[in-house]
């Protein structure tokens, strides 16, 4: 067992802790601390045995397994990117929204005082 396989194990189970106490806190609904529970139990595996995916190294025609996983990483993070960036859109346009109506009332309620 190499440093890396140690630290990448130490880093997921440290990552586990961390939903754990998010999941207790309801920061995260239940489906989504499993989620990232499997998540982090599926990297300690693939940390620990890299030779699970050899077979899928061979299969696509990559020269290394962490080639394969650099492949996935990134495209996982576009996913998330892509994701938080709607995400951050729809919460702008709703408070931009929000704050129209709310100095139209406003304004509508300065007219009517004398």
């Amino acid at each position: 067992m190499t440093i890396f396989q140690i630290l990448a194990g130490i880093f997921a189970v440290s990552m586990m802790y961390v939903v754990s106490i998010h999941g207790k806190k309801k920061t995260l609904s239940q489906t989504e601390v499993i989620s990232w529970l499997t998540l982090w139990v599926f990297f300690i595996v693939i940390a620990l045995f890299p030779n699970l995916l050899l077979g899928i190294v061979h299969v696509l025609h990559f020269s290394r397994v962490f080639d394969l996983l650099v492949v996935l990483a990134l495209m996982i993070l576009t996913v998330l990117v892509f994701g938080s960036y709607f995400s951050h859109r729809e919460i702008k346009n709703r408070i931009e929204s929000l704050i129209r109506q709310l100095a139209i009332e406003e304004r509508k309620s300065k007219r009517k005082q004398p």
